[in-house]
């Protein structure tokens, strides 16, 4: 899961290198055995989630990003690095990270000479561009709002479908060069670019909507058949050249993904790693049910790859409806909430650390804080009953939380409904479909009072975190971060003044006393600071958890031994 945003002002001296975090491989599946992979073979992906979007306008969640990376490119991407090497921005289409002048308002990239789509025409500026320009259409809603935001003079851009001028705020004077001309300075452009949303989009391949289902390749792997909610097959992009691409292996001819898998058979398939299997990595952790198998079996636990991750998963709260607009009742949530139970469904501490702030230990801007404390993180029904008297509810209140409609999904929705059940507050759960989950409560019309989220940032910073999922200002009918429609307008202002800090060091420390701050107001219950671990069939190399994609194998990375 994903979603992000905002900058930090000029004179920022780093981009994305923010991250403390530590993650490895484990046996066999380590990182350490790439000098046994061979180029070749077909590597197995086994999913228990469909993927969102694919469209790099529409891309906006981390398992889905994870995967078109290995599909198309951006201006700069994320290192292929476990641990905090991981968190660097590193050139991807472009020759460098940007170039930033006018006190960083303007920023400029050069493209990479041999740099092609996957029918062998020359990837130009005019792509990127028109990529970007794709993003300001109504009919695509969900991706990255980084250009919308920052680029300077376009708020009244329609998107190519229905403006044919395009964005003038984007310069392209000759096929490899690509000026970006911003409001106001972003210094850290340089890692925004490193979204999908910029990456580029041939025009006459574009089909609106209909491009979800077949982006045209710039990257290793094309598309040769994708059935949503079923299967992804990729085969070689013959036209992507190894020598302009520093970050991906590229190792097995074919990647085949099956999707919407029972997570339980997952697990069964990749313990006993039999024929096609033991080429084969799970894209998700190992569920709660399989964790005792594996880890009392040394031959299995050797496979067991551990990540960490920038994410927080929390329960967000709906503060523009009833009574949930009383700061009260959203206390009162947060004293009760269950947060070990809510580890529990994912797997127990092998699935992370409890939380207790927003912003997780792995960013340097964490404060530790803990506002709302109860006995072994298992909720405080009490203090919670206390609150709502308070609140004229002391026979409590009906709400009903929004969950995917996933095995992982329902666990996390009953373990919500039983804790805060303990403390009069009765909740309905409402299951939507996990290829239609983040779109659904994005939609301010559509979501209701709870919803089961998380957040990981678009590269290592809080400056991608807070001001993206808290600002009030940011708050869309479609396509929406904020999904408690929090609106405070002394936490919108500081935003600003954070924003307008020259020194890196400073910033994070503020964005750490604002989120102590914003924690008082109860928006969202962080419960838990992602890790995961993964299992890989005994034939896979190249596996370690990857930092920006909430510690799931780093899919560029792997190979195959035989």
């Amino acid at each position: 899961m994903s979603r992000r945003r905002a900058a930090l002002a000029a004179g920022m001296a780093v981009l994305g290198l923010l991250v403390t975090a530590g993650c490895g491989g484990a046996g066999g599946a380590g990182g350490g055995q790439d000098a046994e992979a061979k180029r070749g073979g077909t590597l197995h992906v086994l999913s228990s989630i469909d993927l969102e979007h694919l469209d790099p306008a529409r891309n906006n969640v981390t398992s889905s990003q994870d995967v078109s990376r290995l599909i198309y490119r951006t201006l700069t991407t994320v290192a292929a690095a476990p641990g905090r090497d991981g968190g660097k921005i590193v050139p991807d289409l472009a020759t460098d990270t940007g170039r930033p002048s006018d006190g960083a308002k303007t920023w400029t990239f050069t493209l990479k000479e041999g740099v092609a789509f996957e029918d062998g025409r020359a990837v130009t500026s005019a792509d990127v561009k028109y990529g970007v320009e794709r993003s300001f259409a109504a009919e695509l809603p969900e991706g990255v709002p980084y250009a919308r935001m920052w680029l300077r003079g376009e708020s009244d851009y329609k998107g190519p479908y229905k403006d044919d001028r395009g964005l003038s705020s984007i310069e392209t004077p000759d096929a490899r060069t690509i000026v970006f001309r911003l409001s106001r300075p972003v210094a850290d452009f340089g890692a925004a670019v490193s979204t999908p949303l910029f990456s580029p989009v041939p025009k006459d391949k574009d089909k609106g909507v209909g491009y979800d289902g077949r982006p045209f390749s710039s990257g290793p792997y094309r598309i040769e058949r994708f059935e949503p909610k079923k299967r992804l097959a990729l085969t070689r992009n013959t036209h992507w050249d190894r020598a302009t691409d520093t970050v991906r292996k590229a190792m097995p001819d074919r990647i085949v993904m099956d999707l919407n898998m029972d997570p339980a058979v997952v697990d069964q398939r990749l313990i006993a790693a039999q024929g096609e299997d033991a080429d084969a990595v799970g894209f998700e952790p190992i569920g709660s049910a399989s964790v005792g198998r594996v880890l009392s079996d040394p031959r299995v636990k050797s496979r067991l790859v551990k990540g960490e991750s920038a994410n927080t998963r929390f329960l967000s709260v709906n503060t523009r409806r009833k009574p949930l607009d009383d700061v009260r009742v959203r206390q009162a949530i947060a004293y009760a909430l269950d947060k070990d139970a809510l580890r529990t469904t994912r797997g127990g501490p092998v699935a992370g650390d409890l939380a207790t702030t927003l912003l997780p230990p792995t960013l340097t801007a964490h404060v530790a804080d803990d506002p709302y404390p109860s006995p072994g993180g298992k909720g405080d029904p009490a203090r919670a009953r206390k609150l709502l008297a308070d609140a004229g509810l002391a026979d409590g209140v009906d709400l009903t939380l929004d969950t995917s409609a996933t095995a992982s999904g329902k666990a996390q929705g009953e373990a919500v409904q039983e804790s805060l059940g303990k403390a009069g507050i009765r909740v309905r759960i409402n299951e939507i479909s996990q290829s239609a989950y983040w779109s659904t409560v994005a939609n301010t019309d559509q979501q209701h009072d709870l919803a089961i989220d998380g957040w990981t940032p678009d590269w290592p910073g809080a400056s991608t975190y807070l001001p993206t999922i808290l600002d009030g200002r940011l708050i869309t009918r479609q396509g929406n971060n904020n999904h408690s429609q929090y609106d405070s307008p002394d936490v919108n202002a500081r935003f600003d003044a954070i924003a307008a800090m020259p020194d890196q060091a400073q910033a994070d420390a503020a964005y750490g006393e604002l989120s102590k701050q914003i924690m008082r107001d109860a928006p969202v219950v962080p419960f838990l600071w992602d890790k995961s671990a993964v299992l890989t069939g005994p034939n896979v190399t190249g596996a370690y958890g990857h930092i920006a994609y909430v510690g799931r194998l780093d899919l560029v990375s792997l190979g195959l031994r035989k």
